[in-house]
């Protein structure tokens, strides 16, 4: 899983005085920061149905309050 880091100081555009030719953004700098986002929101789970592979590990594992014994992978545990 990888989260979104933008690539580019956009804020900095601000600052710039209007007609600045560096004020002007390029379609590259924003395909740039499209790819940055898509990559990181496509290595995350979908929160409607989310798939896991792997295994996990958990220590210090505390359960409170009502344990309802439930099925997992078509047993009962």
């Amino acid at each position: 899983m990888s989260s979104y880091t933008p690539s580019y100081a956009w804020s900095s555009f601000d600052s710039l005085p209007s007609g600045n030719p560096n004020k002007i953004v390029k379609a590259t700098a924003i395909g740039v920061e499209m790819t940055n986002i898509q990559t990181a929101v496509n290595s995350k789970a979908d929160s409607a149905s989310p798939n896991f592979t792997g295994a996990t590990t958990m220590t210090d594992l505390t359960v409170s309050g009502t344990f309802t014994v439930g099925t997992l992978d078509g047993g009962t545990y």
